[in-house]
């Protein structure tokens, strides 16, 4: 006889339908559903329905439930049915796949097995396992399942093709249920084989992976050029899907370098939490993308910004503009960091030449050195490793720039842009300035109001404050900082006299006779009497060659060095002027070079028989009586004796035509000194060959 389930309760329909008995009760009554009379707990009068009677959706809800509610058992849970002895048995140890690694089409074929597992405990609640099996077979070929049972049959089965369409048998129920004993994940088919590499996958790989980045139609078409005998190219399908299954990273390798490829590997992203305000400076420069006026001749020019971000609030504390990036521009920004908000203990920054400089790093006279901090330099071409510093220039000065009619960045439209550059260029060739360029002063003070605006605006690295209305937002940089002093940090600040000597430059130079020489000027001082022939400090200011400060190595003040004399120039030259024109002289010289070479491109030489005849100068030919021509060429001066390298380098620079390679090799070792780039800033100075 068929086995009958057991009737369920008002209360169990209840806890397996998740509704309340009002609502069971109504759907009681709408379905007809026939009710038992039964004792039920401490002796009541209970209302029981049976449970065959019932819908197949309520009655699926309620033997889930009761499964649910089964308690575990200390060993393996039998079947729900005798399973006859001509069944197929599991293996005694079988691997189950992981879920967590699973693929989309394992873990759906699991999940089918699964719900048809489900319908066939469902089944022998009511009837024995075998009339169950023997029912979901009909059902599913007769295609009178439940419609989502139904598309589950051909899921379970895990095949493709036409083969997608087999039913179920007997065999295979009764080894799904054998597998489900093991857990659930017992039921998701064996992972595939790993992929075999063809024969011809490393060919191919050596034709595409390269620099060059040749397109797959390229590379199969060389392939047959490097194949080995007996190895047949692929056709382009079936390289696509090789290159499909590889990795992203494998795929593009020797396509992309490393510097390159390092952006798309994972990295380790930093937590500033733990840091406080001033513990971390990081700073950049950055080449505005929109160009204003020259404050010198007024002509289109895109300026230099360096800025200094404070790391745990992502603050803008210090920033400078100048004409170029160079060492004044960034020892400036951190001057009015360090005079606005605090001395830092590190300054984070890239290997720039204007901030791995003697002025910046040396040990003795260097400014981090003076001022307590650490300068620690990112690796190079990295850099995302100064994330902080990189963001701040778009949300700060590309922000500002596209505010500007003369911004030329990415996003600019090309043709407005060639039209902007024509308008500034013709307003300027005719009246020598341009409405749509800037003015220096007016940018000087749109950078203040960009920071300001930069530094009062929510940020999204820094956490977040319920507002009044119950709004939650970030803090601002302002706010992050505020509230570390709320917490009671402090910053460590310098007064205004000591910040004017701790931000001067200083240079090591010899005294002799009371004199130092800074940049070609010399400094006298009848204090420098005693230090002849010794090394002391000399701390200049960038703006103003009067004088000079001159301390020993210990950094004690000997004296303040008026200006004396200058073999170059009768009055005190200031640094910054003595720059411009050294970077007048250089376009200068470049320009004319050019100008020679457009010359001679619209004359060139005629052929030489029909050359002009030449008169060529008298030269210096004996004649008998032992006395000369009286129309001689002068001879050229002798090169003169040089007092000092610097010297000798200004004599070169206006004597390129009598360098030779001896004058070549002296030319690069003293690049290398610290006199060139204290007094010359970079500048290349490049000789032509004879």
């Amino acid at each position: 006889m068929t086995k009958e389930a057991a009737p369920t309760s008002l209360m169990e329909l209840v806890a397996a339908l998740g509704i309340d008995k009002s609502n069971v009760l109504r759907r009681a009554r709408a379905g007809g559903w026939r009710i038992r009379r039964e004792k039920g707990r401490r002796g009541r009068p209970a209302n029981l329905y049976a449970l065959r009677d019932l819908p197949s959706d309520i009655r699926s809800a309620v033997i889930a439930h009761r499964l649910a509610q089964a308690a575990p058992a200390a060993a393996p849970a039998p079947a729900p049915a005798p399973v006859p002895a001509v069944a197929t048995t599991a293996p005694a140890v079988r691997q189950a796949t992981a879920p967590a690694v699973l693929r989309d089409w394992q873990r759906a074929t699991l999940d089918a097995r699964a719900m048809i597992c489900a319908e066939l405990d469902r089944l022998t609640a009511i009837m024995s396992a075998e009339k169950a099996i023997c029912h979901l077979i009909g059902a599913a070929a007769a295609g009178t399942l439940a419609p989502e049972l139904q598309q589950a049959v051909p899921v379970a089965n895990a095949r493709g093709g036409d083969l997608g369409h087999r039913q179920l048998s007997r065999s295979t129920l009764y080894r799904w249920l054998a597998a489900r004993r093991e857990g659930n994940a017992a039921l998701a088919p064996k992972p595939t084989e790993p992929v075999r590499i063809p024969a011809w996958a490393p060919h191919l790989l050596q034709v595409y992976q390269r620099p060059q980045k040749p397109s797959l139609a390229f590379a199969v078409a060389q392939l047959p050029k490097t194949l080995p005998a007996g190895v047949t190219a692929p056709s382009y399908h079936a390289a696509y899907r090789f290159l499909e299954r590889m990795g992203v990273i494998e795929r593009h390798a020797g396509r992309v370098l490393p510097r390159e490829l390092s952006k798309q590997r994972p990295f380790v992203r930093r937590d500033a939490s733990e840091l406080d305000p001033c513990d971390v400076y990081t700073a950049d420069g950055h080449t505005f993308d929109a160009e204003i006026a020259h404050p010198a001749h007024g002509r289109p020019f895109r300026p230099e910004i360096t800025s200094v971000v404070d790391v745990h609030t992502r603050k803008l504390v210090g920033w400078s503009v100048g004409l170029a990036e160079s060492t004044r521009t960034v020892v400036d920004a951190w001057r009015h960091a360090v005079e606005s908000h605090g001395i830092n203990a590190i300054f984070y920054v890239d290997r720039g030449a204007g901030f791995r400089n003697e002025a910046m790093g040396n040990e003795a006279t260097g400014f981090a050195a003076r001022l307590g901090a650490t300068i620690t330099h990112s690796l190079p071409y990295r850099s995302q490793a100064r994330g902080t510093m990189e963001r701040s220039h778009q949300s700060v000065w590309v922000r500002l720039a596209k505010t500007l009619a003369t911004y030329i960045g990415a996003d600019m439209d090309p043709e407005a842009k060639q039209r902007v550059f024509r308008i500034t260029r013709r307003d300027v060739k005719a009246a020598g300035a341009s409405p749509l360029l800037c003015a220096w002063p007016r940018f000087v003070e749109l950078c203040a109001a960009a920071v300001d605006e930069y530094n009062a605006t929510p940020h999204t690295a820094l956490p977040k404050l319920r507002e009044n209305d119950g709004r939650l937002r970030h803090l601002t940089p302002n706010e992050a900082w505020a509230a570390a002093q709320q917490r009671g940090w402090e910053a460590h600040h310098v007064g205004p006299a000591e910040a004017a000597d701790l931000f001067r430059p200083y240079v090591e130079r010899i005294a002799r006779r009371g004199e130092v020489e800074v940049f070609g000027n010399q400094y006298f001082s009848a204090d420098l009497e005693q230090w002849h022939g010794e090394k002391v400090r000399v701390g200049y200011d960038l703006h103003n060659a009067d004088r000079v400060w001159v301390r020993n190595l210990d950094g004690q003040l000997i004296t303040i060095a008026e200006f004396e004399a200058n073999k170059r120039a009768y009055f005190p030259q200031p640094f910054v002027e003595r720059a411009r024109e050294k970077r007048a002289e250089g376009r200068a010289r470049r320009l004319e070079e050019r100008l020679e070479e457009v010359r001679q491109e619209l004359d060139p030489p005629a052929l030489i028989e029909h050359q002009a005849a030449a008169e060529l100068p008298p030269i210096a030919v004996p004649v008998e009586d032992d006395e000369f021509v009286t129309n001689v060429v002068e001879i050229p001066a002798r090169r003169p004796a040089f007092m000092h390298d610097y010297g000798k380098y200004e004599w070169l620079l206006e004597h390129a035509d009598q360098v030779d390679d001896d004058d070549r090799r002296w030319i690069e070792w003293y690049r290398t000194t610290g006199e060139w780039r204290d007094l010359y800033g970079g500048e290349v100075f490049k000789v032509a060959a004879r």
